[in-house]
């Protein structure tokens, strides 16, 4: 919420971050804004730390310059969230790595990414799911991308590399 403040008073305006508060918690009556829970928090820190998306991805767009990744991970975020319903099905997981979305019903775990092309990329999306396997009961882990697709055999887990296309048209996931 001060980071939310600080932006709109860069551009002349005054915004106190309670105002911010209030501005997020209408907007979230009005359904224009999703939010995600850490699943990792403890109960009064996930009022405070919690992800919020744009329950239309044309809303989420007029702010962005080249937000791919954001177009696609809020497009995940608002298809699990109708899947599951709001209230507390889907989470993000942050405590010592973050991984995008924690179902944990169904003991499910998703990263977005655009691409994994960068070695870099793949190797953060990759141990991120992978590290949360070690604390958190899951047994599908999932790396949802553009137009990407493979298997991903670490060990004993095995991530599933699946294009945006599929994923949505897919009814298990």
């Amino acid at each position: 919420f001060n980071r939310i403040a600080n932006i709109v008073s860069t551009t002349g305006s005054k915004l106190s971050t309670t105002s911010a508060i209030k501005y997020v918690e209408y907007a979230e009556s009005a359904w224009l804004l999703q939010r995600i829970n850490n699943i990792a928090a403890k109960l009064a820190e996930k009022e405070s730390n919690s992800k919020y998306y744009f329950t239309d991805n044309g809303i989420l767009n007029l702010f962005l310059i080249d937000g791919n990744t954001s177009l696609l991970e809020n497009l995940v975020a608002i298809n699990l969230i109708r899947q599951f319903g709001k209230e507390d099905a889907v989470f993000f997981y942050n405590k010592g790595v973050e991984v995008d979305f924690y179902i944990p019903e169904e003991q499910w775990a998703i990263q977005v990414s655009y691409s994994l092309k960068d070695p870099e990329t793949r190797k953060r999306e990759v141990n991120a799911l992978l590290k949360l396997a070690e604390n958190v009961a899951v047994d599908d882990l999932c790396i949802i991308t553009r137009d990407e697709e493979e298997m991903i055999v670490e060990g004993e887990k095995t991530i599933r590399v699946v294009p945006v296309w599929r994923w949505l048209l897919d009814d298990e996931g």
